[in-house]
């Protein structure tokens, strides 16, 4: 009996990595490229990937990221990936001619996917299947149903037509396809298992390939549909971006209950889980170090600057650090998502604390700590070790990654935690010298003197995680679920290497920075992430409390000030109003945001601005007036940074503005940087 086929569907709308929901709402995971290179290197059967945006123009949105695309397009992200995936490669979305055909397959495409075409342009599909063979062209039928009808839609989702499946299925084998993708709209992302009209009505004599997509997320799910004769591979998207080794550890399940996959070897010794690093693309970074290397004027002149789109609720813009999607209504899907969760009620809050003891008891760690809590000392870490410790009733073992950047009330307030909540704690602490020397290289390199802080953070608790044995970490809330709505409620993400290496290290990890300024790999020690083999022995699982408790830092941070006389700040900050944030981390607040700013022309009191609008703390109009008196302040604790690794400002500023997006900032010779500047808004 042949193998059947288990599909990761990777979904592309204008260069970005995002989640669909309906084929309606979309939310921006990222940059595809990490995703589909973890993909290849798992040794999936397969891999799809989707343009499902209404054009072929590629924005990665940002250019500090080590797998940027940049200005590009579909044909010339094939080109990209094809060098490093080996898994057979399905392509398809905005094709609409031969010369689209032509580029794909001549970039590296196994397979090419129709769908509008097999309705509005049959010649092209025929022509295909000659030019090409059957076996290299794939219908893609999409299924919405509509009162008590099921009827095929085309163009993303948007046209109904009056074909039934059964009919549209005889239409693609008249046309000769060698396989077709049947997707439900009604179950897009709905976590809810594949529909049960396309289980129950694919014929099971067809002489082609069916694969079935849309709404698994369980195990049970999968093996539904594989049991089926009618069905040869099952496909899924947005259940591949949520948790660690998500692919290897779902078809390990499938083939317990059912052993209809290939077996593979999933986790090879021989693959490089960290990107490889050109050695001339390094130096090219590294030059922006040279003092007589300016930024390139041309690129501000204007051209290249777009009108910004700011959500109409809260205030954030289209070109975000966070990837950002906005709905029809002109609303952000960080204030989507935050709508969705404020209306979740207290009853499913509690069937969601049930889930995670029941998580936490499947767990159950061998050695003396049932947990680990990484901790910065803030009032999020107090709030996680309160929680587990009081609701859970749970022994955690405190970790925390020490990036020399406390102020004086963080480093207090982490130092207390251990007497405050009874716990042992372990503070990792890297040498200065080399954090001295990160520092200053991540700033050349991405413009970001933290890389090293957030790195550390996600490393530091995984690696005491498999030295001593313990299998659950619990951390605060999904900080881009948070800000800019990257996952469903449904979705309960959890930290893994993908996000660390994409969202906290922009597509540098430790190899990069081995042999600049004589780093060796031994002094990267502790930024080194566990590997998948030590991960998957552990089982090991990393749970935002942010997806299971109702979180609001406002009130968390009030309720820790009482229990646990929880210390701020005894000064304002600069860049922000809010008095209790980032007290673990001086630059946070400060040049490090501020290097936002300067990148994406916002900053940290947006955020707060935006968060404390959606929660109805403050108006739009007040939120306005706050953001322009604070985003553009340049902080005093870059007067420390200076210091700290021996660099003048006026270095600073000529290296910062090499990380100005020419889509924001324009330069006038008499005035300087210009941007625009959100005065009015309309209130909702």
């Amino acid at each position: 009996m042949p193998y059947k086929r288990l599909i990761p569907i990777v979904l592309l709308k204008d260069g970005l990595l995002v989640r669909s929901q309906i084929f309606k709402y979309h939310q921006a995971i990222g940059d595809p490229i990490p995703t589909i290179k973890r993909l290849s290197d798992w040794g999936v059967d397969e891999m799809i990937l989707l343009n499902i945006g209404m054009t072929n123009n590629f924005d990665s949105r940002r250019d500090d990221k080590w797998h940027n695309i940049g200005q590009s397009n579909f044909h010339n992200l094939i080109n990209k990936i094809s060098k490093f995936c080996f898994a057979p490669l399905s392509v398809g979305g905005y094709i609409r001619n031969k010369t689209d055909l032509k580029e794909l397959f001549n970039s590296g495409a196994d397979k090419c996917i129709m769908n509008t075409s097999l309705f509005e342009n049959q010649s092209l599909v025929e022509w295909a299947v000659k030019e090409y063979g059957s076996q290299s062209i794939v219908a893609s039928l999409d299924i919405k149903r509509v009162k008590s009808d099921y009827k095929i839609i085309t163009n993303n989702g948007t046209k109904l037509l009056n074909l039934s499946m059964s009919e549209a299925i005889e239409h693609c084998l008249n046309i000769g396809v060698g396989e077709i993708l049947i997707s439900s709209i009604n179950y897009d992302g709905s976590t809810k298992g594949y529909d049960p009209y396309i289980l129950q009505n694919v014929p099971s004599d067809l002489k082609i390939p069916i694969i079935i997509n849309s709404g698994a997320r369980y195990t049970n799910h999968f093996v539904e549909a594989l049991e089926k004769d009618s069905i040869q591979a099952v496909a899924a998207s947005n259940i591949f971006y949520f948790t660690e080794l998500s692919y290897p550890i779902i078809k390990n399940k499938i083939n317990k209950a059912v052993n209809l996959l290939r077996k593979s070897e999933l986790l090879s010794d021989l693959i490089n889980r960290e990107p490889k690093y050109s050695e001339i693309e390094k130096k090219k970074l590294l030059s922006k170090e040279n003092e007589g290397q300016f930024f390139d004027k041309k690129k501000f002149d204007g051209h290249l600057k777009i009108k910004p789109k700011y959500c109409r609720r809260c205030l954030y813009p289209s070109l975000s650090a966070s990837p950002m999607q906005f709905n029809d209504e002109g609303i952000c899907m960080g204030c989507n998502i935050y709508e969705k969760k404020s209306s979740i009620n207290e009853e499913e809050f509690n069937n969601r604390k049930k889930a995670l003891l029941k998580i936490a008891e499947q767990n159950r760690s061998n050695s003396n700590y049932d947990c680990i809590v990484s901790v910065s000392g803030g009032k999020d870490s107090y709030y996680q070790t309160h929680f587990v410790k009081n609701e859970l009733n749970l022994n955690p073992l405190l970790v925390t990654y020490n990036g020399n950047n406390f102020t004086e009330e963080g480093w207090d307030n982490l130092i207390r935690m251990k007497d405050v909540f009874k716990c042992d704690h372990i503070i990792i602490n890297p040498s200065v010298d080399i954090l001295k020397k990160l520092n200053k290289i991540s700033f050349v390199v991405m413009g970001d003197m933290n890389w090293h802080n957030h790195i550390g953070l996600y490393t530091a608790a995984p690696r005491v995680a498999i030295q001593y044995k313990i299998p659950l970490i619990f951390w605060g809330e999904h900080g881009y679920a948070d800000l800019c709505g990257q996952f469903s409620d449904e979705d309960y993400p959890e930290m893994n290497y993908r996000e660390r290496l994409e969202h906290a290290g922009r597509g540098f990890d430790w190899n990069f920075f081995v042999g600049i300024d004589d780093i060796t790999s031994k002094d990267m020690f502790l930024w080194k992430y566990p590997s998948d083999s030590e991960i998957l022995e552990l089982d090991l699982r990393q749970i935002y409390l942010g997806n299971y408790v109702k979180w609001e830092s406002n009130n968390h941070l009030k309720m820790m000030i009482e229990k646990y006389n929880f210390k701020v700040s005894d000064k304002k900050f600069e860049r922000t109003y809010r008095k209790g944030s980032n007290l673990d981390d001086i630059y946070e607040n400060g040049i490090h945001d501020y290097m936002k700013y300067i990148k994406f022309g916002y900053g940290r009191c947006t955020d707060h601005a935006s968060k404390d609008i959606r929660a109805g703390l403050i108006s739009r109009s007040e939120g306005i007036k706050l953001i322009n008196s604070m985003d553009h302040i340049k902080s005093r604790d870059l007067y420390r940074w200076l210091d700290y690794v021996g660099m003048t400002e006026k270095e600073f500023d000529r290296i910062a503005d090499h990380f100005r997006d020419p889509r924001v900032w324009t330069w006038n010779e008499k005035s300087g940087w210009e941007r625009d500047i959100l005065t009015t808004g309309k209130e909702l």
